[in-house]
């Protein structure tokens, strides 16, 4: 009996060394569980805060975002407002511009009725300067003429008074000097 309860101590004292490597081996997995989810769980709240930071720049830039579209949305209100005015501005230019262009094309007219006139004129005023070049011509022709006559009248005139000159003396009863021309 005494080996049966030194066997069965021994027996107890396997199994309980047995019952001890289990639960070691039970226990390091228990711990490399419990590891495993302390290490999800950190990186769980590590993504939480990076989301939360993250959200927190999100939604900065949507405030940011949110002002710029803003700025951009009362840009544009004030953008089509000149727009508008713009436009009725280029409507006005563009039918004065329209009036001016028909203005133009009458002046045009006008312009070439004068120029047609002037040139008419021209022509006119040289039919004239012409017709003044042969009366001038003429006339100095005429001049001439005269001049030539009364340089002869003035030398018959002369030659008339040196003759009644000489009769003059002639008649104080003195026999009278014939100087008569030759005759051919």
């Amino acid at each position: 009996m005494k080996n049966f309860l030194q066997t069965l101590l021994m027996f107890f004292a396997l199994c309980l060394c047995a019952l001890i490597a289990v639960q070691w081996v039970r226990e390091t997995d228990l711990h490399k569980n419990v590891q495993g989810l302390t290490d999800t769980i950190h990186d769980k709240s590590e993504a939480i805060q990076s989301l939360q930071a993250q959200l927190h720049r999100d939604e900065e830039e949507i405030r940011r975002l949110d002002g710029l579209k803003n700025d951009l949305t009362a840009t544009v209100k004030s953008n089509r407002v000149e727009i508008a005015s713009l436009t009725k501005a280029l409507d006005k230019a563009n039918a004065e511009n329209d009036k001016n262009l028909t203005q133009i094309e009458v002046y045009k007219e006008a312009v070439k009725t004068a120029n047609d006139s002037i040139l008419k004129q021209n022509e006119e005023i040289k039919k004239q300067n012409e017709e003044m070049k042969k009366l001038a011509e003429d006339r100095n022709e005429l001049a001439k003429k005269f001049n030539k006559i009364a340089a002869d009248y003035n030398d018959l005139a002369t030659k008339w008074n040196k003759q009644q000159e000489e009769l003059a003396k002639a008649a104080t009863n003195a026999p009278a000097k014939t100087n008569a021309p030759a005759k051919k």
